[in-house]
């Protein structure tokens, strides 16, 4: 079976990739991370802003206490809370200008 990365692996195995100047692989194995995984997850870091069309460390995080209908996004440490009826380009920009590559 497929082993599913949540996006605080990704964050903690690119921390580390530039912290540490080690290869991929050798952090990888370190973390648990297929060598696959790392090195797709190292070549979608390196691409180019404009190819990347969804928040790449977006994290849709469910609220009890928020009513239906709001979506709550979280971008590095930051908590975005989304109505029904935003805009879809404001929202991608304020993604990418917290770091999340919109």
């Amino acid at each position: 079976m497929r082993k599913r990365y949540t996006a605080a692996d990704l964050e903690r195995f690119l921390g580390e990739v530039k912290a540490t100047g080690e290869t991929a692989r050798v952090i990888a194995e370190r973390l648990g991370v297929t060598p696959s995984t790392a090195y797709l997850w190292l070549k979608a870091e390196k691409a180019p802003a404009e190819k990347a069309r969804s928040p790449r460390f977006a994290r849709v995080v469910r609220q009890a206490e928020k009513p239906r209908g709001v979506l709550v996004v979280q971008v590095a440490s930051v908590t975005i809370h989304v109505e029904a009826g935003f805009d879809a380009e404001l929202l991608r920009n304020v993604v990418e200008a917290l770091g999340g590559q919109a």
